[in-house]
């Protein structure tokens, strides 16, 4: 037997034995889940995809860990179930609204825990009705006292399919918000029509935009419409 041969032999073994004592970890095997709820309606807050909001987990008994974050969804929920049973501070960030402070959060199987935020503004939508190739939507927007950030400008948008958001719209009616006071706003029901649609299903919501740094919309719910 040579001696490269006998090193081999010696090696092979040891390698094998390494890799055993690395991988001996269990998978994460816990879950999160719940809605990102908004206080001026109490149900979940409507964003888009992508781009809504996060979710950040910061997990406990260990130094300089970095935080985990997901994306949530546009009704305001969210799901991960690729966790590790342990205590986390854990909330929204990024997404329209004041960010609130963390809560701490003991995740073991699937643990739920809901999240409320103050958005940065309401928007009410009407049921949009349909009058020939025409599409009407009323809508109202309020905005709550803790908020500083100015109205921009709102957008009545339709899509082919059911993300419609500002960014993802095959039709939009934009009305700038800038220069008008709250009270002329908060007094306001709103009117914009989308004209000469082709004939087809369409998804509408009216967003709503203020001058937080973020450059978040606030939205309506989703309808669905058929224009003949």
């Amino acid at each position: 037997m040579t001696r490269k041969l006998i090193i081999s032999l010696f090696i092979v073994p040891a390698l094998f034995s390494c890799m055993d004592d690395i991988d001996n970890y269990d998978a994460p095997d816990s879950t999160i889940t719940g809605v990102v709820i908004d206080n001026t309606t109490n149900e979940g807050i409507q964003t888009e995809q992508p781009n809504g909001f996060r979710i950040r987990l910061i997990e406990s008994g260990y130094d300089n860990v970095v935080p985990l974050d997901f994306w949530g969804k546009p009704d305001g929920s969210f799901f991960n179930s690729q966790l590790f049973a342990n205590t986390y501070e854990a909330g929204p960030i990024e997404g329209p609204f004041l960010t609130p402070a963390t809560q701490s959060v003991n995740i073991s199987g699937v643990t739920e825990v809901n999240f409320t935020v103050t958005p940065f503004m309401t928007v009410h939508a009407s049921e949009p009705t349909v009058s020939g190739k025409n599409i009407t939507v009323k809508y109202t927007l309020s905005k709550p006292d803790q908020v500083s950030y100015n109205f921009v400008k709102s957008s009545v948008l339709a899509a082919t399919i059911p993300g419609v958001s500002n960014a993802v719209n095959n039709y939009r009616a934009d009305q700038s918000l800038s220069g008008m006071t709250y009270t002329q706003i908060d007094g306001t029901e709103f009117t914009d029509v989308l004209e000469n649609l082709p004939s087809g299903s369409y998804y509408v919501r009216v967003g709503a935009l203020t001058s937080n740094p973020l450059g978040k919309y606030n939205y309506s719910k989703v309808f669905q419409v058929t224009v003949p």
